[in-house]
């Protein structure tokens, strides 16, 4: 009896975890940590693992938040990271709660389920969480629900906040990981994160937890796969115990692609890409009270121009051609003939006699410590990140020496220093409180070079407007306090209560400079210099309601805040406001049938003040100029539904959607070509003294679609007495999205993605070998589009997604 009893509760647990990337495997006790709260035995073998839905939005739910300390629960693994336990325990909120107890809405995605979906890169988490964006072309950052940052300034902080286990990645044009070597888990926070989380978290978090050392256990797991355009990657990891208070793990990955597109100057692919990362952890635990993890990172990644290279998508007539000697136009269509091709929305060629190819290597160290001092838990966090990182282009397009360089170099770093305390659970009141310090140095150089069809200046020359070389300086220092409690009103109703204090101080510089071995002409622009800070209030207010086990709701109003910045770009100062968001979220999380029906819906209003954005004006000199600004307010409002549905113990079926409508109000950008010109001021393009001014109000905010969807399905049967078939299929969708702001020209049309895994492998889990497929349907789509500089009006770029192509591959994953 008792023997079915379990069996039955496993069964049971499988459906809970439908919703999310998680999986139900052996059932286990849980069991009490030094401070009482419940934490989860590892488990040892995978039973039913949720479907890896690209764009998974089924999983809009808590799940583990890793906090590195003995004293907090953790999801437990088995070796293909999908979790176990007789009841999910979730620190969601830096507290232990059950999956479906936390009045927050996180999306969240298993190490597994991203192997079984097939995507190696880092941005790939896009096509797996549809409330999440991600832009490589405009300083490397994540959106959630349509807001992100979208500025090459160094000074400007990512409205997204990227935290890579308990350490914010702020450097500038990174986020701080490249794939996903040993990751538990990734966790996608909606919407303003103003009291818990350190940094930049006014539009959400992007949450990655990596596995700890295990004492008492050596284990070699990893995963060699082969695919499409040689797409190659090997990961493995290495758990070494040293002593029975002392374990290492050791992890690294080597990944690379050839490139997708092709040069039709030099005959060449571009777009390749190459990744190395290594990851070493020690863990000292001397007492079961006390433990302390040293992390130490290395990245280095080159590509050239992979997700960055830009083509030519669309070309309008001239009404008279350009001279040969023109200093503001080029003839492209001609040029193009020349090479054999034409402009266009299905072009995969490009022009550049000089090389494109992006570096970034970082170097980081970390270490938290946590001690259990009766039935309080004390956390700190310190970490130290260095980053070398630069890119060099051709930004004319046409393999000319009009504009024939495009380089920069970054230096940055920065350092952290958290400290929480979690108070007891049990009572009628808990808490956490915490400090946190901020400080990153960053120093670039940038050069911008050609003769501008002038045939009395050799090929690298510095020709104002378009030429400059450029030194510039930012700056950052935040400092913060925090708390956030939980008043237990009644049995079903809580109350959460949190504030943050935060006060931040930045300063920008720019100065012209000659270090760099070519001509200068022109005038020389002045050096420019600023300063700002700022002190801000966020927090949130939830009332929580929990009538039965399987029914939660709730309301919440958060408030979040962005630092304020000091745009430098190309010269010119622009000092920054500080942003904020007011949000209001209702979310209701059920469970029907014996918990195999999952069914959680959620709705939301923010609006932001002071939207740090970008603002694209066409300049005399023919190029487009992209300044940092404010958008006065921008509002959003959307709703998200996510089901799972497990059908029968090997089989489930998910369907997920998303509606999102942003739009800016009051917003004053360039009028993009041909705009008809309003006699008053007003939404659409007016004239606001000498200059043309386009007031983008009522129109989308950009890289944020409207609507978003996918359904997926996971059948895993077991074949025989020691194998098991492994499948899955899913399909995503998102609708049409801007690109610019404002301009009806950049709307980026909408795509989908069919993507596919076959495979079987050991009941044990040491061995599994599987066929990927991705973008099956082998849809071209596009990831970014901007007017074309020195073209005829009306013309466009476009970056082609390097997913944009179909791609097989075999992968073999092993554990032992």
């Amino acid at each position: 009896m008792m023997k079915a009893s379990t069996s039955t509760s496993r069964w049971v647990l499988g459906a809970l975890l439908a919703t999310t990337s998680l999986s139900a495997a052996h059932a286990q006790t849980l069991t009490p940590s030094p401070t009482g709260t419940p934490t989860i035995p590892s488990g040892t073998q995978d039973e039913a693992a949720t479907p890896p839905v690209a764009g998974d939005q089924a999983t809009t739910t808590p799940t583990a938040q890793s906090t590195g300390s003995t004293a907090s629960p953790e999801v437990a693994t088995d070796p293909s990271g999908t979790a176990t336990g007789a009841d999910i325990v979730v620190t969601g909120t830096r507290r232990a709660q059950r999956l479906q107890d936390v009045p927050v809405a996180i999306t969240a995605v298993s190490g597994a389920a991203i192997a079984k979906a097939g995507y190696t890169t880092a941005t790939d988490l896009q096509y797996l969480v549809p409330s999440l964006t991600f832009n490589n072309s405009q300083g490397a950052g994540f959106s959630i629900r349509g807001f992100g940052s979208q500025s090459f300034d160094y000074n400007l902080e990512k409205a997204v906040s990227v935290v890579l286990d308990d350490v914010v990645q702020g450097l500038p044009r990174s986020i701080g990981f490249n794939t996903f070597a040993d990751v538990e888990r990734v966790e996608v926070l909606e919407g303003p994160q103003g009291t818990l989380f350190g940094k930049n978290a006014s539009a959400g978090v992007v949450f990655v937890v990596t596995r700890k050392p295990e004492i008492g256990i050596a284990s070699v797991q990893g995963s060699a796969r082969y695919g499409t355009d040689n797409e190659t990657q090997i990961e493995n990891t290495v758990n070494l115990p040293i002593s029975e208070t002392l374990a290492a793990r050791i992890s690294g990955t080597y990944q690379q692609r050839d490139g997708y597109l092709y040069n039709a100057f030099y005959r060449n692919e571009g777009g390749s890409y190459r990744d190395v990362s290594v990851r070493a952890k020690l863990l000292w635990k001397p007492t079961p009270d006390i433990e302390a993890l040293t992390t130490a990172e290395f990245l280095d990644h080159r590509d050239e121009g992979y997700n960055i290279i830009e083509n030519v998508r669309g070309l309008t007539a001239y009404a008279t051609p350009p001279s040969a000697t023109s200093q503001t136009n080029l003839d492209y269509a001609t040029i193009f003939a020349q090479y054999g091709f034409a402009a266009g929305p299905n072009n995969q060629t490009y022009l550049a006699n000089t090389d494109w190819y992006g570096s970034v290597r970082q170097k980081g160290i970390s270490e938290v410590l946590t001690a259990s001092l009766g039935e309080y838990t004390v956390t700190s966090i310190t970490a130290y990140k260095h980053q070398r990182s630069g890119n060099f282009n051709d930004p004319d397009y046409t393999g000319t020496d009009f504009y024939t360089l495009n380089r920069n170099r970054l230096r940055a770093s920065q350092f952290s220093q958290e400290v929480r305390l979690n108070s007891p659970k049990g009572g009628t009141f808990d808490y956490i409180i915490g400090a946190f310090l901020y400080r990153q140095d960053a120093h670039a150089f940038e050069a911008q070079a050609g003769k501008r069809n002038r045939t009395d200046l050799p090929s690298l020359t510095y020709v104002n407007p378009v030429g400059s070389a450029s030194a510039y300086g930012s700056h950052q220092r935040s400092y913060a306090l925090f708390g956030e409690g939980n008043l237990h009103l009644t049995s079903q109703l809580t109350f959460v209560g949190g504030l943050r204090l935060t006060h931040d101080r930045v300063s920008g510089d720019y100065a012209p400079t000659t270090d760099f071995p070519y001509s200068y002409i022109g005038t020389i622009p002045p050096a420019i210099a600023g300063r700002a800070k700022a002190t801000d209030v966020t927090g949130k207010a939830t009332l929580q309601y929990k009538p039965t086990d399987d029914i939660m709701g709730y309301a919440t109003y958060s408030r979040g805040y962005k630092a304020p910045a000091i745009g430098t770009s190309r010269g010119v100062l622009r000092p920054v406001s500080q942003e904020n968001v007011d949000s209001y979220e209702v979310g209701l999380k059920t469970q029907f049938l014996d918990r195999r029906l999952t069914l959680n819906l959620t709705g939301y209003i923010q609006t932001f003040r002071n939207f740090q954005a970008t603002a694209l004006t066409l300049q005399p000199s023919g190029d487009y100029l992209s300044l940092l600004t404010n958008a006065p307010k921008v509002e959003a409002k959307g709703v998200e539904i996510s089901s799972a549905f497990r059908a029968a113990p090997d089989l489930t079926l998910s369907a997920n959607a998303s509606y999102n409508h942003s739009q800016y109000e009051g917003f004053l950008v360039g009028c993009y070509a041909n705009q008809p010109v309003n006699a008053a001021a007003g939404p659409g393009c007016y004239r606001q003294g000498a200059t043309l001014v386009n007031d983008a109000s009522d129109t989308d905010v950009i890289l944020a679609p409207r609507f978003t969807y996918n359904v997926g399905i996971n059948y895993e049967p077991q074949l025989t007495e020691t194998l098991k078939l492994f499948s899955s299929a899913s399909f995503a969708h998102r609708s049409s999205t801007l690109s610019v702001a404002g301009d009806p020209g950049t709307r980026i049309p909408g795509y989908g993605l069919l993507n596919a895994t076959i495979g079987v492998g050991g009941l044990d889990g040491k061995l599994r070998l599987s066929v990927y497929g991705r973008n099956l349907t082998d849809k071209l789509f596009i990831a970014r589009l901007r007017p074309l500089p020195f073209g005829p009006t009306g013309s466009y770029l476009q970056t082609v997604a390097g997913e944009g192509r179909r791609t097989i591959g075999v992968r073999l994953d092993y554990s032992f």
